[in-house]
């Protein structure tokens, strides 16, 4: 159901209407597609219900699942890109394997001289927006047909060369994409930095960094420059990485193209940077970049969405984070992100929810968060326990002081105790190790703001000599700054006690 629900949302985008007869519109098949359409099924089980009133396993059911997804992948070929918001590199891209599968059909049909001339035509094309692979296709092709066909050894001796050459460019953009993978693949769920991680990119930073000089190709310069971020973002080193990035966007930016997907990748990570080393006026120059090469509902707009957040709790500007977070959780491909992207968001809207109880935001009417339930919708980064579920951990206690439930806070105090000492004691952690001891400063202190500033005062000395722009910590964990936090905890206690006194 989920790829149906994902098809139907795609052709709808672009205006793309798959029932376009009477019969069919109030046939069965229409009748299912208008339901996914409009949300009303949710499930298999929801929509054989509705249709056949039997169990999904039907074989009336899945006759129906398979016609409709065979008419809606054959809709698919008829999207083009929108001419007013794509780069000149993916209406090139549509434009050049529209004309590859032109070539192939005129071959056979025997219209040869004609689909020639349209591959010498493609072939210069592909050269131009670096289509490698296609390249190589479109030159094993006129290979063929100029040593085959028409006997032409100075034509034939062209094309091969051209293909020789592509076929090295694509064994190193091949390499480069796998090691790139490698990397990324144990590092998506588990967001505390990792020296094995660190020590593997060097290693496959020096196998790619002489293709790098050889060839300059936008697939291998892509994945090549992620090896190299990837050698300082995992180890939290931002001036190397911002550097990095600025070299990276200088190659794509001098492309004889729109390179969008590269300058959004570079971007974001230059983002990451400017949050990290507190440059808050060239994040914002980085995030309008950002917006402006992004089309909205894209995975890397939803990745782009997570730093304009973060940018906009680290500089104080809560009712934009809010604004940010709730329009997209209600973006209609939210849905379909990866389920870690899905639990980040749950996260930061916790630490929203926080700041609407806290008075920090207005929280929009008849807005319920549970605790219990956002506990057990994060089960990805609970793993984490250098990682993100630190932030989890944080904005949980956070909660429980502001909503002044000290009996259940007690409860927390000695295992949240053994959980600092057992994971947050590294160097990568230092800044949430510290936190974490202040916090617990509060119920050891009776919650009584003496006691507690007393207490507190060697931790968050600690805390305020490891600041945010040196400590080696991962980006994501502090979604609000932790001296931002402990403010808001001792304004909090200080309300409390107030209170108190009055009755």
């Amino acid at each position: 159901m989920q790829a149906l629900k994902e098809l139907v949302l795609l052709l709808q985008q672009h205006n793309l209407h798959i029932l376009s007869t009477p019969n069919e519109q109030n046939s069965k098949l229409g009748a299912f597609y208008e339901g996914i359409f409009k949300g009303k099924f949710k499930t298999d089980a929801d929509a054989c219900m509705a249709l056949y009133k039997e169990d999904p396993k039907s074989s009336k059911y899945r006759k129906l699942k398979s016609d409709l997804r065979e008419k809606l992948l054959e809709s698919v070929l008829q999207i083009t890109p929108n001419h007013a918001q794509a780069s000149d590199y993916q209406k090139a891209y549509h434009d050049c394997h529209k004309e590859w599968l032109i070539v192939r059909v005129l071959t056979g049909r025997n219209a040869n001289t004609a689909a020639i001339m349209l591959a010498n035509r493609l072939m210069r094309q592909a050269e131009k927006f670096d289509f490698t692979l296609l390249s190589m296709d479109v030159a094993s092709y006129l290979r063929i047909q100029y040593g085959l066909r028409e006997s032409d050894d100075h034509k034939f001796q062209e094309v091969n060369r051209r293909f020789a050459h592509y076929r090295n460019v694509y064994d190193a953009e091949s390499l480069a994409e796998e090691l790139y993978t490698q990397l990324v693949v144990g590092y998506v769920n588990n967001r505390s930095a990792q020296s094995e991680v660190h020590l593997k990119a060097v290693e496959y930073y020096d196998q790619v960094k002489g293709l790098l000089d050889q060839y300059h190709t936008y697939r291998l310069h892509l994945y090549g420059n992620l090896i190299s971020l990837m050698r300082f973002t995992s180890a939290n080193d931002y001036p190397q990485t911002l550097e990095n990035c600025e070299k990276a966007i200088r190659f794509f930016q001098a492309k004889p193209y729109e390179a969008r997907v590269p300058l959004q990748i570079f971007y974001y990570q230059r983002l990451i940077c400017n949050i990290q080393l507190r440059q808050f006026e060239a994040g914002q120059e980085s995030a309008q970049y950002c917006m402006n090469l992004m089309n909205e509902g894209t995975f890397n707009w939803f990745k782009y969405r997570e730093l304009y957040f973060q940018l906009s709790m680290h500089t104080g500007r809560y009712e934009e984070a809010s604004k940010t977070l709730h329009s997209t959780l209600k973006n209609p491909r939210f849905e379909f992100l990866p389920d870690n992207a899905k639990e980040l968001w749950r996260i930061y809207e916790s630490y929203v929810y926080y700041l609407g109880i806290a008075g920090k935001v207005n929280l929009p009417p008849g807005y319920v968060f549970k605790l219990g339930k956002f506990v057990n919708e994060t089960p990805i980064f609970s793993k984490d326990k250098s990682g993100l579920n630190i932030s989890i951990i944080v904005v949980r206690l956070m909660l429980l002081l502001q909503e002044r439930k000290y009996d259940k806070l007690l409860d927390e105090v000695e295992a949240i105790d053994q959980y600092a000492y057992r994971h947050l004691r590294g160097k990568n952690t230092q800044r949430s190790y510290f936190f974490i001891r202040l916090l617990l400063q509060i119920p050891l202190g009776a919650f009584d703001p003496g006691m507690i500033y007393d207490k507190a005062q060697r931790y968050l000395t600690r805390l305020n000599n490891t600041p945010l722009q040196v400590a080696n910590q991962t980006h994501e964990i502090e979604i609000l700054p932790y001296e931002d936090l402990w403010q808001f905890a001792f304004d909090s206690l200080n309300i409390a006690k107030v209170r108190r006194m009055a009755r």
